[in-house]
């Protein structure tokens, strides 16, 4: 990897983790989490506190990101309208079922979690914040795929087969188109141990977003409460959906 692009990921990846932490942390802290050798992660960390983008805590040694953070995204909360801010969404669901609450965007073959929200319950499975899963094949993935034609859809999974490793038994673009028409019939997708075993997601697309990407929201708990809360979740989804849909027209 070209060392700028390498870089330019970690920076990212330390705003990420502060945005999933919520606090101050330290540099050996933040070095653990993200597994990065000391000697750069130091490096990093003062140059983004030199740039205004972290301020350094001297008695506690620990580092925390400032104002400036937040306003650099700042005009797209306004753009969209905080009716429609997607935060507060996965807030509502959070307290409602105190399980992991997670939002996704399209990213090249991949969905991103842009924004999670942990679990809370005593069993509860971890998502890490900017974590990578297959479009294709995960609940949250289908329900972005929803947004898009069939065309588009088979060249998703034709160019997926293309750079999938030659061992690996290809996906069917039928199948997957079939799955995401049953979806939109349905409103939402449900996958069950797909990516990890024992864990199952249902998500649906968030629609009145404006000019921004497509996104979509999923409520992620044991295979065991999603069959038996699966009603009551499927409810509190749609309510929040539809909330930001009427907003937005």
């Amino acid at each position: 990897m070209d060392q700028s692009v390498k870089s330019a990921r970690r920076v990212l990846e330390v705003l990420e983790y502060f945005a999933e932490r919520q606090g101050a942390a330290s540099a050996d802290e933040i070095r653990r989490a993200l597994g990065y050798p000391q000697s750069s992660t130091s490096v990093l960390l003062r140059s983004l506190a030199s740039l205004g983008y972290l301020s350094f805590e001297a008695e506690t040694r620990r580092f925390r990101p400032t104002i400036r953070i937040a306003l650099i995204g700042a005009w797209l909360v306004d753009e969209a309208g905080r009716a429609q801010d997607p935060t507060k969404m996965m807030r509502h669901l959070s307290t409602a079922t105190g399980d992991m609450i997670v939002l996704g965007t399209e990213q090249g073959m991949d969905v991103v979690y842009v924004k999670v929200l942990q679990a809370t319950n005593p069993i509860r499975f971890h998502m890490r914040q900017g974590a990578r899963r297959p479009l294709c094949t995960t609940a949250v993935g289908q329900a972005l795929l929803s947004t898009k034609s069939d065309k588009q859809i088979g060249a998703i999974v034709r160019r997926v087969n293309a750079e999938r490793p030659a061992d690996a038994s290809p996906l069917s673009p039928q199948e997957i188109i079939d799955k995401v028409r049953e979806g939109r019939k349905l409103g939402y997708y449900l996958t069950k141990g797909t990516v990890t075993p024992g864990a199952g997601v249902i998500a649906m697309p968030i629609a009145g977003l404006g000019d921004h990407p497509p996104l979509a929201i999923g409520i992620g708990a044991p295979i065991y409460r999603i069959e038996s809360e699966h009603d009551r979740f499927l409810e509190l989804l749609r309510k929040e959906v539809r909330q930001t849909s009427a907003t937005a027209s």
